[in-house]
Parts: structure tokens; sequence; C-alpha cells
């Protein structure tokens, strides 16, 4: 393990999800510190001095903390050996960013209610039926205009995957737990995108280890 890269967060979180992808891709060595949000560990003194809002993940690197999934992927992606997440071109790379921030300001909210409505009610504050048609209705709208700007590419920037593909899987694979992810995911072009971001080395290898949980196959290619 390298000592000098360590992450602290929740293997079930969506973010940290998204930051071991985008490790795993890169094949990069680091430690991780486990920080159980859901029994209220990020509110601990120890990692509110790394995080003043409760939050993961949270990076340490050689001395530098850095907070925020997108600052933590930017970070990892510019000094770790391996193929590059980021695109080389303008057009590209704001087609990335727009998906990550459309994801970030609209969807995940919208993700975390659906899922924790099947899976977790009380930890979102028990939302009622009307408030989780509202969320199915904004994250198929996330989906319908991230679709939108990938047009008949690959993937959401381009041929190859970038951050931004690795910033939405996690939403999408806690989606697909739930019985409602059907009506989330029910945009054209969904499909092929998500067949092809499953066959990543690196969301196999990031994929949480969660007990009596059914996933549809990452070998069923789409029709």
């Amino acid at each position: 393990m390298r000592s000098d890269l360590v992450l602290h967060g929740y293997d079930a979180s969506s973010y940290v999800f998204t930051v071991r992808i985008l490790l795993a891709e890169k094949g990069a060595d680091h430690e991780r510190v486990p920080v159980h949000v859901l029994a209220g560990e990020a509110r601990a003194p120890g990692h509110l001095a790394l995080h003043p809002f409760g939050k993961v993940p949270v990076l340490v690197h050689d001395g530098v903390r850095i907070i925020e999934t997108s600052a933590i992927t930017r970070y990892l992606n510019d000094v770790l050996d391996g193929p590059s997440f980021v695109p080389d071109n303008a057009v590209d790379r704001a087609r990335m960013d727009m998906a990550i921030g459309i994801y970030d300001s609209y969807g995940y909210a919208a993700m975390a209610e659906i899922v924790g409505y099947h899976r977790f009610p009380e930890f979102v504050g028990n939302p009622g039926r009307d408030a989780l048609d509202a969320s199915v209705a904004r994250m198929h709208a996330v989906l319908a205009e991230t679709m939108r700007i990938r047009g008949h590419s690959a993937f959401i920037a381009g041929e190859r995957p970038s951050l931004a593909d690795f910033h939405l899987a996690p939403a999408c694979f806690y989606l697909d737990l739930v019985e409602d992810g059907g009506r989330v995911f029910d945009v054209p072009g969904f499909d092929e995108w998500w067949w092809n971001v499953r066959q990543r080395p690196g969301y196999r290898a990031a994929v949480p280890d969660l007990e009596r949980v059914l996933v549809r196959s990452p070998d069923t290619r789409p029709a």
C-alpha cells in the first residue's frame, strides 16, 4: 500500500465509488480509511477535522488534503500514472464538465431520495410517494440531458471514458437496485451507455460488495 495516498470514505458512498473507479482504472495503490456515514462517523471530530461539512470522500496525498469528488478526481487524473480520463479537446472537456455539473446540481439529491425511499427511508426523512415521483422525474431529466450531451459517442464525452462516466455510474448502480430505477432509465441511448460503462475494469473492480443484493449482469448486452 502507498501510505502517501489515503482515501477516507464509506464504500457504499456513490462519490467514494466514483473515486475508487478512477483509482482502479489507474492501477493506483492506496490506503483506505473507512468512515461509516450511516453510523454517524462522518460527524466525528477526527473526520470533521478533514472535512468540516462531514462528507466523504476525502483524499490525503503527500500531506495535501483534497475534498469534493470532482476536485479529487481531477487531481488524481493529473498526478497518477496511466491514461488520462480528461478529454484532450475543448469541446469534449465541456461535455464532461457539463455532465458532472448537471449530476452534482440536479441528480445526486434525486438519486439519494429514490434509493433512500426504498432502502433507508428514515435516513432521508421518510419521503412520501409524491416526493419520490418528483425525484424520479428529476433524475430522468438528468439522464435525458446527459444522453443528449453524449449523442452518438460510446461514452458521455467521446469514444473513451471520462471522469463524467465515473461520476454518473455509481448513481446508476444504486438506481438499478430499486424498482423505480426502470422508470429513471427509460431514456434513449441509456442502455448502450450503461452497458459500455459496466464493461470497464475499473467499474467492475470498484463495485461495492453489498450482500444479498442482485444487480443485472454486466454481461447482458442491451438489444
